[in-house]
C-alpha cells in the first residue's frame, strides 16, 4: 500500500467520525461489495461515507444499493432525508439504488421478497448484535444476507455498529 493509502486507512479506521461507524469503514476498506442494504438511512451521512469508501468489483458496473427509512414520515425527532432527496443523493453517489419507505420491520420484509440477500447489511437499530436471534428483524436475517455477507448492526439507531454472525436456523422449507 502506498503512503497516501496507508494514511487514508489510518484516518478511516482510527480517527474518522462518528466512531460508531469505524467497523463499517474497516470492512469497506478491506473488500469490494456488489450489493449493500442499509436499514435506517437517517439524514444520509453514512450513505455518503459508504460511497466514498466502497470499492466496486471489476465485473460490476454499479453497486446495488438498497436503503430503507421512514423518510419524511419519521417522528423520532432526528433528521431524515425526504424520499425525493434520497433518490437524488443515491444517483449522485453513483449507486444503482432502490429506496424503500417505511418502518424497518415492514421495509425488511419487502426487501427480502423483492431483492433477496445483499453482500453488506447495515441495520441501524432493531437488532442487538449480542443477541441476533431476538428482535423484530432476526427472523429476516437469513433472507437479506447470504453465507458470505457482512452484517453490521446496532441495537439502537445511531448506536455503535458491531459484526453479527448469521443465526443458524433450520430451513423453513425442505426440498423433496
Amino acid at each position: 500500500m502506498n503512503r497516501s493509502g496507508w494514511l487514508q486507512r489510518l484516518y478511516w479506521t482510527c480517527l474518522a467520525k462518528p466512531q460508531e461507524d469505524r467497523p463499517l469503514y474497516r470492512f469497506l476498506l478491506d473488500r469490494p461489495f456488489r450489493s449493500i442494504l442499509e436499514v435506517g438511512m437517517g439524514a444520509g451521512q453514512r450513505t455518503r461515507r459508504i460511497a466514498q469508501l466502497v470499492e466496486v468489483p471489476p465485473d460490476v458496473e454499479k453497486i446495488r444499493y438498497i436503503g430503507t427509512d421512514e423518510f419524511e414520515s419519521a417522528n423520532d425527532g432526528k433528521p431524515h432525508l425526504h424520499l425525493k432527496d434520497a433518490h437524488r443523493m443515491a444517483a449522485q453517489l453513483g449507486f444503482r439504488a432502490w429506496l424503500i419507505p417505511g418502518p424497518p420491520e415492514s421495509a425488511v420484509v419487502r426487501v427480502a421478497h423483492k431483492f433477496g440477500p445483499s453482500d453488506l447489511v447495515i441495520l441501524n437499530g432493531g437488532l442487538d448484535p449480542a443477541h441476533p436471534h431476538q428482535g423484530p428483524l432476526a427472523n429476516w436475517l437469513e433472507h437479506i444476507a447470504h453465507e458470505g455477507s457482512v452484517i453490521l448492526a446496532s441495537s439502537t439507531p445511531g448506536g455503535p455498529l458491531a459484526t453479527v454472525a448469521l443465526p443458524s436456523t433450520a430451513p423453513l422449507h425442505r426440498a423433496a
